[in-house]
């Protein structure tokens, strides 16, 4: 007998064709930002400083990326500039304290970070959409004009006189066609906020951490996918006072954070390996009464994919941009670095720029830098092909 109700087996087509449709613009400004991180905020607030009319676009509710999202709370401040701006607003709230646990660096509270972004981007009179995704960018004769964003409103357009993706990912840049230099290692890792803890006991013990964690593993309490050691850090003073801190709970190597099916498995994973590290955790030495106050809504990531750019920055040309941060001299930065090979109207700032592997730069000092560019830039885009041309292009951050 046939079954009638089974669906006709058929070949699934490798590629779908969307009937063309028209798309309302929602708004043409000066400067479109895709992404809500620091390097995405400083960019903003620094295009509007510069008197260009820019809209900053970001996927989640809040701003500040993976600081407050995925609980990534070391503080790195340039000495002068919008990163210093973030500084002073969180230190003057009491928000950063030397983190213990972490060689005497800064931390800070997440949660105050979100404020101080959203209170940077409102005073500069950056506009503002939250909850909503730049898809596509909007390309014309090998040009970004502006993004596709879809939120709960529906499908528009944003046209711009020049974009900046600040999605970490460099995913506006790949679909407008830039190539990519991913890294030889990178992981993907999930964090939490722990109470209930006795700072002073768990850091008296902390020499036996790995001994702890091997016999765990040994025994099967722990995954071996599980980090070799206890990640403890934010033990700041007043984590000691309340007896709140954070741990890595979590970490996968070889998981690359630009692949949706690689964050989706790391995603359940992480936090099945989450509930099953906090359980260990109530044997280990000051942790016995400990409890979980959250875990980070997304996982953090270590190595990222950089966009080939027309120039890549190297070590040598990062040191006087350093030194120039904290001075508050005038920075010099190869803005080719910043400009995917190929791809105009549109910049990359944050970990996606065009970087030498290895080298780590101020997020927010990139963005900040791609925002005064895209703001002098706007409404003269052969600009950017002279900053390319000429390499090096002097930026004064905080002017």
């Amino acid at each position: 007998m046939t079954d009638t109700c089974s669906p006709a087996v058929e070949a699934v087509p490798s590629q779908f064709l969307l009937r063309a449709r028209q798309t309302p613009v929602y708004r043409q400004v000066d400067v479109l930002v895709c992404g809500g991180g620091l390097a995405g905020v400083a960019a903003a607030v620094a295009a509007a400083r510069d008197g260009a009319e820019t809209l900053l676009v970001e996927r989640n509710v809040v701003l500040g990326g993976n600081g407050p999202l995925a609980f990534e709370i070391g503080l790195e401040s340039c000495g002068r500039g919008i990163s210093v701006e973030m500084f002073e607003r969180l230190r003057a709230g009491g928000h950063v304290e030397s983190d213990e646990a972490v060689g005497g660096s800064s931390a800070y509270d997440p949660e105050a970070l979100k404020y101080a972004c959203l209170d940077l981007v409102r005073d500069a009179g950056v506009s503002l959409l939250l909850s909503s995704l730049a898809s596509d960018p909007i390309v014309e004769n090998g040009v970004v004009r502006g993004a596709m964003v879809e939120n709960k409103s529906g499908r528009f357009a944003i046209l711009a006189g020049v974009v900046i993706d600040a999605t970490g990912d460099g995913e506006l840049a790949g679909r407008a066609g830039a190539a990519f230099r991913e890294p030889d290692a990178c992981s993907l890792s999930l964090n939490a906020r722990i109470g209930g803890i006795d700072i002073e006991g768990a850091l008296a013990a902390r020499d036996s951490w790995p001994a702890l964690v091997a016999a765990a593993k040994q025994t099967g309490q722990l995954d071996p996918a599980q980090p070799d050691t206890i990640a403890l850090f934010g033990v700041t003073p007043t984590a000691r006072r309340r007896g709140i801190a954070f741990v890595a709970g979590s970490r996968f190597a070889g998981r690359r954070g630009w692949n949706a099916r690689d964050l989706s498995e790391s995603e359940g994973t992480g936090r099945k390996l989450m509930r099953q590290f906090i359980a260990f955790l109530k044997t280990v030495p000051g942790f016995e009464s400990s409890f979980v106050v959250d875990v980070a809504g997304t996982l953090a990531i270590a190595g990222a994919r950089q966009t080939v750019g027309e120039h890549v920055l190297t070590a040598e040309e990062a040191v006087p941009i350093m030194v120039g941060a904290n001075t508050g001299s005038e920075m010099a930065v190869p803005i080719a670095c910043l400009k995917p090979h190929g791809v105009d109207g549109l910049l990359v700032a944050g970990r996606a720029a065009s970087i030498a592997p290895g080298l780590h730069i101020n997020h927010a000092a990139l963005g900040e830098i791609a925002g005064k560019t895209a703001a002098d830039t706007a409404a003269d885009r052969s600009r950017i092909q002279v900053g390319v041309a000429g390499n090096l292009i002097a930026r004064e951050q905080g002017a």
